[in-house]
């Protein structure tokens, strides 16, 4: 009993002053290196920029992670893209397509994280492209709502090898879904976000690219039913969404993640287009009756993504290695008794 108390003992005193293990990390970062301004826009030698392109878009991004390597990466998306309102299913072409290729097993953290505006122009007033009209342009208004969100899926080998521009058979859309337009409108253009691809609903552009299937997804906006009769909610099991010291959104997901190849749709989700972020209010006027037409015109934010194993507890170290010590005890015990 005296060495199991001790025993106990050690394991608890380690634990306090241990807390979690640490490990080297080595970064990798695509695109060119960014700083944040006053404004929260990221700028880099040749002013605000856009970083990256999409997958099936001239190579894409890809990023390696493991046990003592994080991946971060710089972007940006618009408002809606991962959720899209017209369209109720995410939108392809607008959402960022990253590959992470994990290089060791274990539980890693991927984590989408709203950083600062990408534009934020001044007020402006242009004529339109109808004829016999004016647009007025009021000065952005810099509101940090932008709702971060993102899908992981697995892929069959170690590379996406899809180059299609389109991703989901033109097939009604559900009557569930929430602000559907018409059966069939603009269907071709979406992904499921919380599905595995199939033939119905991604066979052109994920199923065609090597998917295998959806690990889980993380959202920071609100609940809604998409194209496809898929209810889409805060997330698979391990997510999780907060606030940034600077007002904007964050989610992440925790998740087992086997070495391999992994497919991300990262994008802004907001599907009613009600607090989604920086917007400029926009005024069509008729020249010759003064009629108006007022809406909104909504920027894009900045996303941050990182992925980075999650450490192993010292404490699981130090009982390990306590238990082992136990055991040598016992045994030397033992044999003096012998």
């Amino acid at each position: 009993m005296t060495i199991l108390r001790t025993t106990i003992a050690t394991i608890l005193a380690g634990t306090a002053l241990a807390g979690v293990s640490t490990q080297a990390s080595a970064v990798s970062v695509t695109g060119s290196v960014e700083t944040f301004n006053a404004a929260h826009t990221i700028t880099n030698g040749a002013g605000t920029v856009a970083i990256g392109t999409s997958l099936n878009n001239a190579g894409g991004h890809i990023l390696t992670a493991g046990a003592s390597q994080s991946a971060i990466y710089h972007d940006y998306t618009t408002v809606k893209s991962w959720a899209d309102m017209s369209i109720d299913l995410g939108w392809m072409h607008a959402v960022d397509w990253v590959q992470i290729n994990v290089t060791d097993s274990g539980t890693y953290k991927i984590k989408d994280e709203v950083l600062g505006f990408r534009n934020v122009a001044a007020a402006s007033n242009s004529a339109n492209a109808t004829a016999g009209t004016t647009t007025t342009l009021s000065a952005t208004v810099q509101d940090k709502s932008i709702h971060s969100a993102f899908s992981i899926w697995s892929l069959a080998g170690n590379t996406f090898t899809s180059t299609g521009s389109s991703n989901n058979a033109a097939t009604p859309i559900s009557t569930s879904a929430t602000h559907y337009t018409a059966p069939g409108t603009n269907n071709t253009m979406g992904f499921n976000q919380v599905a595995a691809p199939s033939a119905s609903n991604n066979g052109g552009f994920l199923l065609a690219g090597g998917v295998n299937g959806l690990i889980g997804y993380s959202n920071s906006g609100v609940g809604f039913t998409n194209g496809n009769g898929d209810v889409v909610g805060s997330g698979s099991a391990g997510a999780s969404s907060g606030t940034n010291a600077d007002g904007f959104l964050w989610t992440d997901l925790t998740v087992n993640l086997a070495a391999g190849s992994y497919l991300l749709a990262i994008g802004g989700s907001c599907n009613d287009l009600q607090n989604c972020g920086p917007y400029q209010t926009k005024t069509v006027t008729t020249t010759a009756t003064g009629a108006q037409v007022v809406s909104k015109v909504y920027g894009t934010g900045w996303h941050e993504l990182t992925v980075a194993a999650v450490p192993v507890p010292s404490a699981v170290w130090l009982f390990g290695s306590a238990l082992a010590g136990f055991a040598g005890m016992r045994r030397r015990k033992s044999a003096l008794a012998a």
